[in-house]
């Protein structure tokens, strides 16, 4: 039976705000690659003017720290993805550079504690 092949070509769920684009990855290849993909796969949304001239350098990726609530680390691009500790369906938040070349603060919906805070109609 061959490998697993998750573990060879884990996806990653990369959020920002609202927005979830799911990316598949190799293993072997370098965090600034899937930080490329990402790139055009936010250029591709269409309609959306802010993300039309995005580039992979205005762009930041970022690992929940385990343990710390609201505590995150860069994945620097020149870093292997299977050295990056993080597992197949792991969520990667991303941020972008701001004009005066500042990252803005990572944000994502939390869906979880939405639902928990909606009320059903009996």
């Amino acid at each position: 039976m061959g490998a697993d092949i998750r573990a060879t070509r884990p996806y990653f769920r990369f959020k920002r705000g609202a927005l979830t684009l799911f990316i598949e990855a190799r293993a072997t290849e370098k965090m600034a690659a899937v930080r490329a993909r990402l790139a055009g796969a936010l250029q591709a949304l269409g309609g959306d003017d802010a993300y039309a001239a995005i580039g992979p350098g205005s762009i930041q990726l970022l690992a929940p720290q385990p343990g710390g609530a609201g505590q995150f680390r860069v994945l620097a691009g020149d870093t292997r993805v299977d050295a990056c500790g993080l597992e197949d369906d792991a969520v990667v938040h991303f941020v972008l550079q701001l004009d005066d070349g500042t990252w803005e603060e990572p944000r994502a919906a939390d869906y979880d504690a939405d639902v928990g805070d909606m009320d059903v109609a009996a």
